[in-house]
Parts: C-alpha cells; structure tokens; sequence
C-alpha cells in the first residue's frame, strides 16, 4: 500500500462509516418515523458515539486518554445493535397508553446503550501525577573498559533521588546479554546499594533491556526509561525497542558510559576448514588485531593437549598469521590458540587473546572407555578395536570437561565411575551427547555404577534404558533414614548458580524421590536447634515433601551435633524397621558440641543404627566428622565441590538401602532379539557372579534377562542418540569370566556398533560460528548428482556449557543453502548438529566457541546509537540524571472498567422496562397518573378564575374612585360657602342633670325625579354619607352569588 493511501485511510474509513450512518438515519426519519419518537432518535445517536470515538482516535483527531475502549472491534457492531433495537421499539403497539410506551422505550433504550458501551470496554481514565524512573545499567564485560563505571552508576543513582516526590518511584535493571531486575520500584530511601544480580556478561542486548523495562512500568503511574550504557550492541535491534516504547508513550534517556582507549592485541578469529580427512595437511589461519605492532608467544592447542608454541609478530590493525597442521584421527576435533605479548603494556586487556574452531575429520569409528580404574578396561577396549573402533581409555580425573570434548567420539563407555567424581557439567554433557548429539552411550553395572553411584535422578538416568529408583518392595527391607542438614549461616554462601544450602536441599529432595513408598524419612535442619522440616513417616506425598524441603533457607549459628544425634538417634530408636539410617550434612569448619558425639554414633550403632557423614570442606572439624562416620559403620565423603552434593546424597541414599547389588551366580537368559545379539550364541555366554538390580523403561528393549526377570542387557534411543545399559560388569569382579569368551566380545563390539553415532551425510556441509553473541548455524547440501539440493527440511540442534540446549530450523536462503542463528547468553563451546526432519536422523556434525573476550573489544562508545533510540522516543541524551523527576511533560492515565457497573444498569433497565411493557398494574395505580392530571388541571383553573377575579376587582374599584371624585368635585361647585362670625356666642353647654335635648331634624325626602336622574342626595345629615370602595366590592360579589 502506498505511505500516501496509508495516512487518509481512517479517514477514508470515517467518511465511509458516517455516510453509511446519515442514510440510515435519514431513511428512519423520513419512512420510519424515527422524527416522532425523539427518545428513539436520541438513543440511535448515542449507540454510534463509541464508533465515532474510535474513528476520530484513529484518524488522530482526538487522543484517547480519558476514555477508551478496551474492546474497539465490537463497538461496531453494538452500534448496528442500537439501531436495530430503536427501529424495533418503533413498532410498540399503539394500543399502549403513551406514558407506558414511553417508559418502555426509554428503559428498554437505555438498557441496550448500557450493554453496548460494556461490550465494547469503556474504560474510565485519569490522569496520574506519579513518576517512576527505571534506571537500565549495562553490566557486560564491555563495561570493564569504561573507567569507574561502577561508582559513576551509584553517583548517578544518588543524584537523581535528590528529585523525588514523595509518591516517586525509583528502579534499576542490570543487563548484558540477558536482563534482570537488579533494584524493584520503591520511594526515595537512604538505603544501601542492592546485590548485583548474576548475569551472562558475554553479550549487550539493548534491546531487550528497553523491553524488559517497558514490562516493569506500572500502570498507575508516568514513567522514563534512562540506559547507562557505552551503546555497543551485540545482538537485538534496539531501534525496534524504541519502537515499541514509542507505542507504550513512555520516553527512553541515555547517559552514555565512554570507554576509555588502551593498548590491545587480541585473537579476532581462527579459521580452518570444517572437514577433513585423516592424515590430510589443513591450513590455520590466526586473525590479528592490535593497536600497534606487538612481539607476541603463540601457543595451539588441540582438544586441550597443547601442540607447539612459539614466537610471532603481528602489525598494527589485522594481520594473519598462516600454519599448517596435519588432521589427526577420526571425530570432531576442537582447535585453540591462545596469544600473548611479550611486552604487558602493549595489552591491557588479555581476555580477548584465545580463539577457537572445530574440524570434523572422518574416517573409522572412535570409542572413550571410562572406567574408574583404568587397568580394568582391557577387556572392553580388546573388544571394541575388535569391531574396528580407536579406542582411548581414560579414568575419572581425564574425563572431558565439557560436550565438546565428547563430540570428538562416536560412542562412549561409562564404567563403574561414581556420579560425584564427576562435576554436573560433565554429567549434563553426557547426556546432552546421546540426546542432542546423537552419540552412543554404554552404562555398565558395578558397585559404583547406575545407582550405587549415585546416578538417581540425574540427567544420565534420563537417557538411561533403565530406571534407578529403589522401589523393588517384593526384594528388600524396608528404610527408616533421617537426613541432618546444616543450615547455619555458613551455608548461604554462593557455590556457582546456587547457595550450599540450596543445593543440599536439592540433593534431600532427590534422595526422598529415590525412596520407595514402603520407606520411612525425616529431614532435619539444625543450627543451635533442631527443627523438622519433615518428621520421620512414610512418603505419601513426595511432592509435597520436596516443595518443603526446597523451602528452607539459612538459619543462625552453626551446627551443634550432639543434639543433632540425639534427635535424630531418638526418632530412629522407634522405628520398626530392620534397616535404619542417618545421613550427617556439616560443614568442615562450622561443627560445634562433638564432645559427646562419639559416644552417641557408638551407641546407636549397637542398636542397629548406622550413621554416614559428608564434611562440606576441610576444615578444622573435618577429622572428627570422618571418625564419627568410622565408628557409626557408614561412609565420610569429603566434598570440595557443593555442586557434587545431589549425586552423593543419592548415592548413600541407595547404598543405605543395601538392595541395588544382588550377587549371586546365573546365567544370562535370552530375552527380545536385536542388532547387539544377532549372530551371539547365547547359550555359550559363561556365568556372571552379580549385578546392579535396576526396571526397565517402557519403550526399552530387553535383550538378556536375570534372576527374578531383571534386565541385564537393554538398548533404547533417545533424542537423536542411542543408549544401552549392561547391569553386570566385564572385568574381574562380576564377569570375569565374560573377559576371556569370544562371544562376550563380539557382544560388546556389536553392541557398540548399534549405539555408536552415525556417519556424517557427505552431501551436508554444516558449519557454525559465534560472534556477537549469537550463533550462525549455515548448512550446505547438494544430491547425487552434484547439484543443490533445495527441498530437504532440516533443524539443527545446538547443545552447550552449563546444560544449554536449542532446537531451530534451518531455513532456505539460497539454492541448497540453509541457515539458522541462536542467541548465546555464555561463553564456551557449542556442538550444532544437523537433522533430517523427515527421517530423523543426524545428518552432519560441527561445533564453534564463543569467546569470554569478545565483549571487550575496544570498539569505543556509540554515542549515534544511544542518540537515535532517545530521539525516536522523546527522549534525550543525558550528562547526568540531575533533575530528572522534574521533567513530567508525558502523562499517564489510571484506567477504571466501566463494563460491571454498565452491565448491571442494563441488566436492571431492562427487567423494568419488559415489566413496563408486560406487566398490568392494579385499576388504583395504573389510574394514579389520570388523577394527578386531573388534579393539576383543576388547581391550574383555579388559579386563572383568581387571578381574573383580582383583575376585574382592581378594575371596579378603579372605575367606582373615578366617578365618586368627579362627583364630589361638582358637589363641592354648587354648595354655598359658610359665613364665618367672631361676635356669634359660644354654644352653650349643659350643665350636669340638666341637658336639654336637641330637636330631632325633619328630613325630606328627595324628588323622585332627582333620584332617578342620579341627583345629588338632599342636604341634611342624612344625605352627606357615601359608600366606601370596599363596601361596594362587597355589594357586587353578593350580586354575582345571587
């Protein structure tokens, strides 16, 4: 569409819906008659305000701040809804009194207005004064070149809280290649700084910074986002998290952290072919790059055993540096150089001096035997270059260190190893290799293998054909075992990912899952008390037994033990069962009150009761530790590594419950035939003398059979790989004599061909490599007849340090081309394995390394970077973070629903406005609005007649004054005018008892005539009275009565 159309489309959309609207609203008014009705009419219009709202807010007419709609795509139709409803009531019987088909109208109106605006989520806004400031510090290691970052970081802190309000709010996120919360929103405070948060430091995601700290804004509040950081990036696109913050309106500043400039040499590639062939002469390529010409000493390694070294010197800027190598024996092989100058100060920085690549060299199959003792692995390694694999051997101590190291082999041989000589990474690269690389993996029993080596509940039982768990009831006593674990504050110190408390915790939980439902256990935590975290009972719920022992965390002092004995001894004491043991957790330099101890372990063991111990750490109190485990007839392990502790708690857990090995001498009995049997003579197969008791898993198969139908022999694929497990052992102590019959050779050389992994496809070219934090996965395939192959459909399956696994297609991007890239969070190497998604099958192997230095690469600050993300958000580039709370210009908006209270009004409209319509009142009541009518016209007329009566009244009176003074004054024209005397006498006046009446005055009667022409009245007396205004009023109403 093009940019132009794009930007009038809402208002195309707008015109449209309004045109649609007036001809609709015009049709009603002229045929429907929607004019007459002004509550229908009023009730259309309102139905299609929501529509309208939107339509303006689309075409950016007005903001949608005080109101909005949560659901805008049903506004729509709840306007057709409105319409239909008042086109409808239109249709109201006019049998109807007028005051019901009003209500009606208007109850009924009302209530589908309601539903409409709560369909469509009206939503209530206000405006928020608050201001939250998420503060995003980079914590990679690109960071370590920027002087005093970590003390401009809480400078910058301190200054801004100088700012707050009190209704402020405050946070900090850390990141690097991942990002976390380091600091949680909270008000200004005098608080220290928080704990760093753990992060992979191998990486600069920006991007992800800005999202995540957009999840942080809380909703009732204004917010900015402020980055410290030097604006490398190396992986995301922070331009599209800006976009995104656009979108939420919320501003994103950066306060740039400028890396300072120093010497530098370091290793920018290492480059060889991906293939080879065994013998062939490849060629190394070191790619250079230094600030200045640099003498340095180059050393090679290959799969860790060092190569040659020498000297070189390497110019300013790149520079490469050309060997050769001849391929060495058939696998994956892993190449490091590692560079040093000469002269120190021409390299500040030496953690970018290393670089890594792999070689996949074919040719015939290798095998790695390990075995605990490897004067024992005779046997085994006669028989597999019997089948025509190289085979090395190594014991616990040489055992690779990652998965890396295991891609160098088609098939892998674990042998009587325990589980804590090796560390969790090796064991996660075990069976990360049957798993994602599609290795072969052969577990043989022994006293020290499968679950007596404390194997239970790890990633090599996952991938195992058999299951390790002690729940054989029908074979074994049950038992009681209390678990005593150190939680004093010693134990919250940090062993890698983990405290030392967490991951003894971890291990009791994984020991309570081994035990079966006919054992009893109980889970102590001590310091200077004891405490059941689970009291010594059965296990009816092992969740819930493991939630609560996961749930403990450190407690005080450290641990005093004779208590600790006598608790846990006092609750074994009333156990009923033939088995019962205690498992002593301490740390070697923490152990208090041991004095009576001793006495303790020696006593309960005469009950009966054993007791092991493990020492966290030599220490002072480590000796008494191993003689308390001496005297209680059980096992001390000394554990340096914390992280080897769920492998030894189930271990002694397994070993406590003396059901695992059952020795005794049989022979083998044939069970479901396959590609490890065929062609073996079962029969001639001599006796074996023990073997570790272990259940098979659902979709393993079972090849040869024990006493009692237990496995000894069983294979399954898993993931991409294969496993097998042979539950006895071939040397001296269970098969000896299996190490001198032809057939139990061929067994085990076919056995391992079925496992070993397959071949690499030769028409796949797979080739990975790591930079920028990311892994570039690229793949290659061509067909039979040498041309691109463009239709297969391929993933890849990548496995890394500390348990890493990812699964990605591999996509199309040229004829034959394929390609993937997986974000990486930690340095170290990565196996890619490509699979055919139809068949299933690994069809090519390779491997590359992310280097721990490649973050500080002295690129130099972006500041264009940073620039651009604070100008597309409204942001701006910052010195300092001085005054930031005063800056508020961008409001946020606290939003209430209105949809339960709308729902409820109309739910209530509506029930009264069908009763309205329905219903029939009583004669009294449906008559009430007549007689309030009737009452209202009646008091209305007599307002008006009292109002006429005073009119005419005032009009009377008006004309009657009138006439009576004209009168007076011609009466007062004809009357002669009185003489007035002075010698005339006084009246005389009486005295007292003699008055003399006075003579009564003679009246004459008017002339008929006079009266009737309206003359004046006779003079005298009698005839000079005239009537008040008043008086004649009164007159005249009594007239109008009669």
């Amino acid at each position: 569409m093009p940019p132009a159309l794009g930007a009038q489309l809402p208002w195309l959309a707008l015109a449209l819906g309004l045109v649609v609207f007036g001809s609709y609203l015009g049709w009603a008014l002229r045929r429907a008659g929607l004019g007459r009705r002004p509550l229908l009419l009023g009730l259309s219009l309102l139905g299609v305000l929501p529509v309208l709202y939107l339509g303006l807010t689309w075409a950016r007419v007005l903001s949608e701040h005080y109101v909005r709609f949560e659901r805008p795509l049903l506004a729509l139709p709840a306007a057709v809804v409105v319409a239909a409803i008042a086109h409808r009531l239109l249709g109201l019987s006019p049998r109807q009194g007028a005051a019901r088909r009003t209500l009606t109208e208007l109850l009924i109106g009302f209530s589908a207005l309601a539903a409409a605006f709560a369909v469509s989520g009206a939503e209530l806004g206000k405006p928020l004064d608050r201001l939250a400031i998420l503060v995003v510090i980079d914590r990679s290691r690109s960071i370590d070149l920027v002087p005093d970052a970590d003390a401009r970081v809480r400078s910058e802190l301190q200054i801004a809280e100088l700012g707050m309000r009190d209704d402020d709010r405050i946070g900090t996120l850390a990141f690097a290649a991942e990002a976390a919360v380091e600091d949680p929103l909270r008000p200004r405070s005098r608080l220290p700084a928080p704990q760093k948060v753990e992060l992979g430091r191998d990486g600069t995601d920006i991007a992800g910074a800005i999202r995540r700290a957009l999840a942080e804004v809380p909703a009732d509040s204004a917010a900015r986002i402020v980055v410290l950081s030097d604006g490398v990036s190396t992986r995301g696109d922070p331009l599209e998290a800006a976009a995104a913050a656009v979108a939420a309106g919320i501003p994103v500043d950066a306060v740039p952290l400028d890396q300072s400039k120093v010497p530098d040499v370091r290793v920018a590639a290492l480059r060889m072919p991906p293939r080879a062939s065994e013998g062939e002469t490849i060629e190394m390529r070191i790619v250079t790059s230094a600030s200045a010409e640099t003498p340095l000493e180059l050393r090679i390694f290959r799969d860790g055993q060092l190569l040659r070294k020498g000297n070189a010197k390497v110019a300013a800027g790149e520079d490469v540096l050309r060997l050769r190598e001849q391929a060495p024996g058939p696998g994956l092989h892993r190449y490091d150089v590692e560079i040093t100058a000469l002269d120190p100060k021409l390299d500040v920085r030496p953690e970018d001096n290393t670089g890594s690549t792999f070689v996949r060299v074919r040719g015939q199959a290798a095998a790695l035997v390990m075995e605990r003792d490897p004067k024992l692995a005779g046997a085994m390694i006669r028989a597999l270059e019997a089948a025509a694999f190289r085979v090395d051997s190594v014991g616990p101590s040489s055992v690779p260190a990652d998965i890396a190291g295991f891609a160098s082999y088609d098939v892998l041989v674990l042998s009587d190893i325990p589980a804590p000589d090796l560390s969790p990474t090796q064991i996660d690269a075990l069976a990360s290799y049957v798993r994602d690389l599609g290795g072969g993996l052969l577990l043989m029993g022994g006293d020290k293998s499968l679950g007596p080596g404390g194997y239970g509940k790890t990633p090599i039982e996952e991938v195992s054909p058999v299951s390790f768990d002690l729940k054989q009831e029908r074979r074994r006593a049950s038992l009681a075992e209390v678990i005593a674990i150190d939680y004093s504050g010693s134990m919250a110190m940090r062993a890698g990912k983990h405290t030392k408390l967490e991951l003894a915790n971890e291990a009791a939980a994984r020991s309570a899952e081994l035990l079966g439902t006919g054992d009893r256990l109980g889970v102590m935590h001590v310091d200077t008390v004891v405490s059941w975290t689970v009291p010594l009972g059965p296990l009816t719920d092992k969740a819930a037994i493991s939630k609560a022992i996961r749930a403990v965390g450190p407690g005080g002092g450290g641990i005093y033990v004779d208590l600790t004995l006598q608790a846990a001894y006092a609750a074994l004491d009333r156990e009923k069962v033939n088995l019962k043991h205690l498992l002593l957790f301490a740390d070697g330099s923490d152990a208090e009150e041991r004095a009576g101890a001793f006495g303790l372990v020696a006593g309960a063991k005469s009950r009966g009761i054993t007791t092991s111990v493990i020492s966290l750490g030599r220490g002072s109190d480590t000796a008494d530790l191993e003689k308390m485990a001496r005297l209680g007839d059980g096992r001390f392990y000394l554990v340096e590594d914390a992280g080897r502790l769920p492998s030894i708690f189930a271990q002694e857990t397994v070993l406590a419950a003396k059901s695992s090995i059952n020795e005794t001498t049989f022979k083998a009995e044939p069970a479901s035939p396959g590609a490890a049997t065929r062609g073996i003579d079962l029969g001639a197969l001599p006796v074996l003398t023990g073997y570790v008791v272990t259940i098979p898993k659902g979709r393993a198969q079972v090849h040869l059979r024990g006493p009692e139908g237990d496995p000894i022999l069983a294979t399954w694929s898993i993931g991409i790989g294969r496993a097998g497990a042979f539950t006895s052992d071939y040397k001296d102590r269970w098969g000896r004599a299996w190490t001198s019959s032809p057939e139990a050779s061929r067994l085990f050389g076919q056995l391992a061909r079925d496992l070993t992994r397959r071949a690499d496809d030769p028409r796949v070219r797979l080739e990975a490599d790591a930079a920028g934090g990311e892994l570039h996965v690229r793949a290659n395939l061509v067909g039979d007849d040498g041309r691109a192959e463009s239709f297969r459909r391929l993933k890849a399956r990548v496995a890394g340090p500390d348990g890493f696994q990812r699964e990605i297609p591999l996509e199309a991007v040229g004829a034959g081309a394929y390609a993937a890239t997986i974000p990486l969070s930690r340095p170290g190497a990565y196996i890619a394995t490509a699979i055919d998604e139809i068949a299933g099958d690994a069809v090519a192997t390779t491997g590359a390394v992310l280097s721990a230095g490649e973050e500080l690469r002295p690129t130099g600050t972006d500041r264009g970077l940073l620039t651009r993300v604070a100008e597309i958000t409204g942001g701006q580039v910052r010195d300092t973070l001085a005054g930031i709370f005063k800056e508020r210009s961008v409001k946020r908006f606290a939003y209430t629903s209105l949809t339960p209270p709308l729902l409820l009004l109309a739910a209530l409209a509506l029930l009264f406005g069908v009763g309205a319509r329905k219903l029939a009142l009583p004669e009294r009541l449906s008559s009430l609005p007549a007689r309030w009518r009737a009452r209202a016209r009646a008091r209305e007329a007599r307002t008006q007649a009292a109002a006429e009566a005073r009119a005419e009244e005032s009009r009377a009176a008006t004309s009657t004054l009138g006439a009576l003074r004209e009168r007076k004054h011609e009466r007062g024209a004809e009357l002669p005018h009185p003489r007035v005397t002075t010698d005339a006498a006084p009246p005389s006046v009486p005295r007292f008892g003699h008055a003399t009446p006075a003579p009564r005055p003679v009246v004459a009667p008017p002339p008929a005539h006079a009266a009737q022409a309206g003359a004046e009245p006779a003079a005298g007396p009698a005839s000079s009275r005239q009537m008040s205004a008043a008086e004649i009023l009164l007159a005249r109403r009594r007239g109008r009565r009669k």
